[in-house]
């Protein structure tokens, strides 16, 4: 039998060499290894041939006692938080920058490749860094300040207003908005929209709250709780309002659908950020139209029914 340990040790002082001795150069010390020749080292044949002395003190041909087998190992091993780690890097190609996004890219890598890799080695923690993991975490500041911001637009609102309802009824505008945000991206086979479209449906918020205080504020001027036809007089001041809305969804959207489609030339990113604002407002001003009036009548009936309750 032989000591493992033997077999090692012939191993490593055939490829590596094994210490004879320090030799003092100066103020170093260079060790003398004694080793077998470097085109030698490129044959296996001649590797295996190397005796190794077992206990009976037998000289026996390395190659009888281990079984060479090829395989592919990495030219080093990197470990983070003491797990072993591959690092994979990868660039834009030219060609395709504008038309698809890094975060398209590892959603699809997410859906049709990692679940093969986690099929076949289940352990594997699979995660992106980079350009994708800094959009994800935009994505995610970016719920935080729309909530943010959403408090703001509210807290202004209520304070012009000094009423709580009024606010509700603008912002009530916005999921409406939103609606029409998610359904064009579902006509244009878009499931899942990123950041910049994200971006795109907060300025759109914006756009549309807009359109809401133009119609209350309207309303708020010319509506008289002494006239018995609530809803008739309603849709009246609303048709006063119509051209100056419409006009301003129009100009917007006209100005922003070159982008989004790419009339001019296509960028993938500012064309999801225009294609949510352009949508989401042609659907957002068109709810508004209807939504806004009908609120207010209905605000506007509640009043006159409590107040014929307790009069």
């Amino acid at each position: 039998s032989i000591n493992p340990a033997d077999i090692t040790a012939t191993f490593r002082a055939a490829l590596e060499g094994s210490v004879l001795y320090e030799f003092p150069e100066g103020d170093e010390e260079v060790d003398v290894r004694l080793t077998v020749k470097d085109e030698s080292k490129k044959d296996l044949k001649n590797i295996l041939s190397i005796p190794v002395e077992n206990q009976r003190n037998y000289l026996v041909p390395l190659g009888d006692l281990v079984k060479v087998q090829d395989t592919e190992t990495p030219n080093s091993i990197s470990r983070r938080e003491g797990k072993r780690i591959t690092t994979v890097f990868a660039d834009m190609d030219p060609k395709f920058k504008g038309k698809i996004t890094p975060l398209k890219i590892a959603e699809d890598m997410e859906q049709n490749v990692f679940p093969k890799v986690l099929k076949s080695q289940p352990s594997t923690v699979l995660s992106f860094t980079g350009e994708v993991f800094d959009s994800r975490e935009a994505q995610k500041g970016l719920v935080n300040a729309s909530i943010m911001v959403g408090f703001l637009i509210f807290a202004i609102l209520a304070i012009l207003y000094d009423s709580l309802i009024k606010p509700i009824i603008i912002m009530l505008s916005i999921p409406f908005g939103m609606v029409g945000v998610v359904l064009a991206f579902w006509l244009h086979g878009k499931v899942l929209f990123g950041f910049f479209a994200a971006i795109g449906a907060l300025g759109l918020a914006g756009v549309v709250i807009n359109d809401s205080i133009i119609m209350l504020s309207k309303l708020d001027g010319e509506f008289s709780s002494d006239d018995e036809n609530f809803d008739g007089q309603i849709a009246d001041i609303a048709k006063t309002r119509l051209r100056a809305v419409i006009l301003t969804t129009l100009t917007t959207v006209a100005g922003v659908l070159p982008t989004a489609y790419g009339v001019a030339g296509y960028d993938a990113m500012l064309a999801e950020m225009m294609l949510a604002l352009a949508w989401g407002l042609v659907f957002g001003t068109l709810i508004t139209l209807i939504l806004i009036p009908c609120l207010y009548s209905f605000l506007e009936n509640t009043k006159r029914f409590i107040k014929r309750i307790f009069a």
